[in-house]
């Protein structure tokens, strides 16, 4: 099969980039396979082929609205495009890793404020978005059944859709002493990580820590940071706060940490929470993402309310307090991982190929 892969960026340090990565390496083993983006910061597997897409780098949404353009321009046939979100203007499959319309309700709801170009350009974003998932691609992957509802409430799409959710990783080893000499955290006591996007959660993440003075945390984010670190000042907790500006694997944080704190207000999926399990690191997280369909209350995780720092605060004090708990979670969290692998995804999405094909 002669497939054309689209995304903004074929690069790990992202989700849409990380799916795509780990779904082309495993296509190319026996199909061609094109890659369409406008950056490749990942190698791309032996057989496969990298076209650069020339579509405007910043601000994101006028990356966004101009991704499909160019993307048209450079295009040359094939079997199968399977595109990821709204990246062309019409395709064969897309994933929906996002729910522009359901983005920015969560948004408005958490009272988080958006960047500029989200101001002026997302209601633009949403409308294009919307008109492509109803009129302009034959069949839809979901990550989650929280997207499959998004796209049904929101976009009026019920039919042509497939719920594939992402794949769990295979842990690496990584010695625990080691990582947190690497960022220079104390050798004992429980640390909770905080990974990605601050709008998410980063604020309500302080607040808990706030009411659980044995936890120190760990915040790994390319966001901007100063106004967080703002506010751990004020909530006097700055002192056990620990901040990476990103990293280009997020290994090490696992590593060190005992718990991941994930409270977000939206995630189709949440290949953090994915990636932290595998690691046999406990996730606190909300109904929000969609992840949390692989994940069992006071089992193999904690659920919490996305704006109720109380919650996550009174699942830190008991992990605190716990250590048993932390382990026999921690074992359950690495179970629940191991059921799922990019190769199942990969054989899904083909068999999505398949039945493309056919109509």
């Amino acid at each position: 099969m002669n497939i054309g892969f689209v995304v903004h960026d074929f690069d790990t340090r992202e989700g849409h980039g990380r799916y795509a990565v780990e779904l082309v390496r495993r296509l190319a083993k026996e199909h061609e396979v094109t890659v369409y983006a406008k950056s490749q910061a990942a190698p791309l597997p032996e057989g496969a082929r990298f076209r650069t897409v020339p579509a405007v780098a910043r601000p994101a949404q006028a990356t966004i609205l101009s991704f499909p353009v160019a993307f048209a321009a450079v295009r040359t046939r094939h079997d199968v495009v399977h595109v990821q979100g709204w990246s062309a203007p019409s395709a064969d499959v897309a994933t929906a890793h996002i729910v522009m319309a359901a983005w920015r309700s969560a948004v408005r709801n958490a009272g988080v404020a958006p960047g500029l170009g989200e101001r002026l350009l997302g209601g633009v974003v949403e409308s294009r978005e919307a008109q492509f998932y109803r009129q302009r691609v034959k069949a839809i992957i979901a990550p989650s059944h929280r997207i499959r509802d998004d796209l049904a409430t929101h976009y009026g799409r019920h039919d042509g859709i497939s719920v594939i959710p992402h794949g769990f990783p295979p842990a690496q080893a990584v010695d625990a002493a080691e990582a947190r000499y690497r960022f220079q955290l104390p050798e004992d006591g429980v640390v909770a990580l905080y990974a990605g996007d601050a709008r998410k959660g980063l604020d309500v993440v302080l607040k808990a820590v706030a009411q659980a003075p044995a936890v120190r945390l760990l915040v790994v984010s390319r966001s901007e940071l100063e106004p967080y670190q703002a506010l751990a000042q004020h909530l006097g907790v700055a002192e056990r706060v620990w901040w990476v500006n990103g990293l280009e694997d997020l290994t090490p944080a696992y590593a060190a940490s005992d718990v991941l704190l994930h409270p977000t207000i939206y995630d189709a999926f949440g290949l953090v929470v994915a990636e932290a399990m595998a690691h046999g690191v406990v996730p606190i997280l909300s109904r929000a993402a969609g992840v949390s369909e692989f994940v069992t209350d006071r089992e193999s995780g904690w659920m919490v309310r996305p704006r109720h720092p109380e919650d996550s605060a009174a699942a830190l004090q008991a992990f605190a307090k716990d250590a048993a708990l932390r382990e026999r979670m921690a074992r359950a969290a690495h179970a629940a991982a191991a059921r799922r692998t990019w190769d199942d995804v990969a054989r899904e999405t083909l068999a999505v190929y398949e039945d493309v094909r056919r109509s």
